[in-house]
């Protein structure tokens, strides 16, 4: 019985993970009960949940792949929990499943969507011009100003969370080759 990490051998490693054991056998059910906690808890017109399905469905229709997609429908996922660092927290939470510019994407979506309200909160409204250099840039901008900004909207024809679940689950059952995994 290991009670201790510092007695586990590497056979009792090879079982567990054999198994499915650990947290990565779990994925993508912890995330998908994440993206439901955002239900009802409301961002102007939409709650947390609407928000990200709409911003979803929006990259979808615009023929997004199914990794920038899974971006879109996970990028405020920890809003309610870590609402200053939410985007640096979905990031991390999604590094190893994604491509490197979507990771960066992600990570400075806030930048990005505070052209729209950053002066109202004293903030610089051209932080997102850090990162002009990047070559992920255009497509931060297109993120931002095509889909996030824009899903707020309660009458939007918006996929359900269950179109997207399958995708989901296959895109988080293992990292992308090279990535550190949970």
């Amino acid at each position: 019985m290991v009670t201790r990490l510092d007695t586990v051998t590497a056979s009792e490693w090879r079982a567990m993970t054999a198994q499915g054991g650990g947290a990565r056998g779990r994925i993508a059910d912890a995330m998908l009960a994440l993206l439901k906690q955002g239900s009802g808890h409301f961002v102007f017109e939409a709650d947390h949940l609407t928000h990200q399905l709409q911003t979803a469905t929006r990259a979808a229709r615009a023929g997004a792949d199914d990794e920038l997609v899974l971006t879109a429908l996970f990028h405020d996922v920890a809003e309610t929990f870590a609402p200053l660092t939410h985007a640096a927290v979905a990031a991390e939470m999604l590094r190893p499943y994604v491509r490197e510019e979507l990771y960066h994407v992600l990570r400075t979506h806030q930048d990005f969507q505070g052209r729209y309200y950053n002066e109202y909160l004293g903030l610089r409204a051209d932080a997102y011009l850090a990162h002009a250099d990047e070559p992920w840039f255009g497509l931060a901008i297109t993120f931002s100003d095509e889909w996030d900004q824009a899903s707020f909207d309660p009458a939007f024809p918006t996929e359900p969370l269950e179109h997207f679940e399958p995708m989901v689950r296959r895109l988080l059952a293992a990292p992308k080759s090279g990535r550190a995994a949970p």
